[in-house]
């Protein structure tokens, strides 16, 4: 199966929890979780009785999310990876597979979106996802933003932000609906 991101615990909780797993694969095709998330998102949230954990085992079931396991370089640079002390488990192995595989890697903390950068690891937050799928016109610019707002409130995004990304979405949405017209006019029917 190919995949193309390696995605943390907290995005997919966050996706979870908004019952929007199928929607992340249809924005960034299967994702590839390594061990540690694995047992995060889904034997902790087992043991906790959290829904999101049942949520992503029906999408290991249906192949939109893929556990891999680490290759023995994987494991060192994960280990390596997880000397700085404010790593955990979960993103150092996300961080190794994606640098080890060529993927891009869902994170959502920032201090391992900087360690993954400082690897040459190229990252994609949640919201990004979100931008994606307005991008490719899989969802309309209401559903972006109840989707966005729903993240907010997860993620504890401030308001600020909030409306910077709203504002950003409204003019991707102008601009693909003025490319529709376009694209329109060249079009003698």
């Amino acid at each position: 199966m190919k995949v193309a991101v390696v995605g943390d615990a907290s995005p997919l909780i966050y996706l979870a929890k908004m019952d929007q797993l199928a929607f992340l694969a249809q924005a960034v095709g299967p994702v590839a979780i390594p061990p540690a998330v694995y047992r995060e998102t889904v034997e902790m949230g087992q043991r906790h009785g959290r829904p999101d954990a049942q949520r992503i085992v029906e999408a290991i079931q249906r192949q939109t999310v893929v556990p891999l396991e680490l290759t023995a370089p994987e494991i060192q640079l994960a280990d390596e990876l997880g000397s700085e002390p404010r790593l955990g488990q979960g993103e150092c192995e996300v961080i190794a597979c994606a640098m080890q595989r060529h993927l891009r890697a869902l994170l959502h903390d920032k201090k391992a979106r900087r360690a993954a950068s400082a690897q040459g690891v190229r990252t994609i937050q949640a919201a990004d996802v979100l931008f994606l799928s307005l991008l490719r016109r899989h969802v309309s610019f209401a559903e972006f933003k109840r989707l966005l707002r729903d993240l907010a409130v997860l993620t504890g995004m401030d308001a600020a932000t909030l409306l910077e990304r709203e504002d950003l979405a409204e003019e991707i949405a102008d601009q693909l609906n003025l490319q529709e017209v376009e694209d329109d006019s060249n079009n003698p029917t």
